[in-house]
């Protein structure tokens, strides 16, 4: 696949992010060795859309790799910070899919809990195409100049 259709593809898995799009995408061009990687990641929450109870629990689940990588490559206590935040949030989020997962729950209850993993799911995967990026120029940083 050319380049440029990979670009494509992740744009377009991407759009659920909002706002923060835009910097997702300046991040993924300025290093096109992420682009795999990123698009594989936003194909497979992209999928994960339902509102069923399984659907939920596989996107936390994403999330949750999503956040380790954010915590074991925290640069600073906010970033530390923000992936303990997050991880909680998932917490709370998966206690409730589970109960929304019993007969009876209402679509109500189904629907709010979409929108909250709804807004999870666009942070954390912001922050993780962010973190991505910062790694990988790192990484190239270190592989032209090993002493620094």
């Amino acid at each position: 696949m050319a380049k440029s259709s990979k670009f494509s593809a992740v744009l377009k898995a991407v759009a659920w992010i909002g706002p923060l799009a835009v910097q997702a995408v300046r991040s993924i061009s300025k290093n096109p060795e992420l682009l795999d990687t990123i698009k594989e990641q936003a194909t497979w929450l992209s999928g994960l859309r339902g509102g069923t109870g399984d659907d939920q629990l596989e996107t936390i689940q994403v999330l949750r790799d999503q956040v380790a990588y954010l915590a074991e490559s925290a640069d600073d206590d906010d970033e530390a910070r923000k992936a303990t935040e997050w991880s909680q949030r998932l917490d709370r989020c998966e206690r409730a899919a589970q109960i929304l997962k019993a007969p009876g729950a209402s679509k109500a209850d189904r629907t709010a809990l979409t929108k909250k993993v709804g807004a999870l799911r666009s942070e954390i995967f912001s922050a993780f195409i962010t973190e991505q990026a910062e790694d990988a120029e790192k990484d190239a940083v270190a592989e032209r100049d090993p002493g620094v």
